[in-house]
């Protein structure tokens, strides 16, 4: 008999990234999570413009709807692990964790674009990312939205205002120095990741 010859590395992560962008795209709390995020950033970003037309509207507005765009990351991460354990027929289709773990993350970046398509800014796939390490490794959306929030509202303005020199560190500097902020904003959530899909990869299921 000749064995069933399986698919190169590339296809079985081009059918994994697909997989798993047709779940994010059917789960009812996913598309409410991204257009009420959406349509806050709209508004506001107008508000802002009214209020203070040299100002940048969109930062301005992202300053309060980068929670959004968290729990959005969030519940990406967390899904599988609040609905009946589907995580185990997933990992039943793709077995391997770390090309699974890759898959989950190309997903969410491509989703997270197309989110923030409008803003014209890369920062919100930044905090959606963030979202997304937290709730791997939390494995519960409470948790992860509460330290994320945490994070980005308290724990960051805290930060720069006793420590200015702080600011090249923190990941949310990007949003108003994107220049600055940018190596901060890229290597929070590869840290993240890393240690989601080190966690993913030894944990069980």
């Amino acid at each position: 008999m000749t064995a069933t010859a399986r698919p190169g590395a590339p296809a079985e992560l081009i059918t994994s990234v697909h997989a798993e962008l047709h779940k994010l795209g059917t789960l009812p709390s996913l598309r409410w999570a991204a257009g009420l995020t959406w349509a806050a950033t709209v508004l506001l970003a107008l508000a802002a413009h009214r209020a203070a037309p040299a100002a940048d509207p969109v930062a301005t507005a992202l300053r309060w709807t980068q929670a959004g765009f968290l729990v959005f990351g969030v519940l990406t991460a967390t899904q599988e692990y609040e609905s009946g354990g589907q995580i185990r027929a997933t990992l039943l289709a793709v077995p391997r964790r770390f090309a699974l773990a890759a898959a989950k993350a190309t997903a969410l970046i491509v989703a997270a674009a197309v989110l923030t398509l409008p803003t014209g800014t890369a920062y919100p796939i930044s905090v959606a990312l963030v979202g997304a390490g937290l709730g791997w490794l939390l494995r519960n959306a409470l948790a992860a939205v509460a330290t994320g929030l945490t994070l980005y509202l308290i724990a960051c303005p805290v930060a720069l205002s006793r420590w200015p020199a702080a600011a090249n560190w923190l990941p949310d500097t990007a949003l108003l120095d994107p220049g600055r902020g940018a190596a901060a904003a890229v290597l929070w959530p590869l840290a993240l990741a890393v240690g989601a899909s080190l966690s993913f990869r030894w944990r069980h299921a």
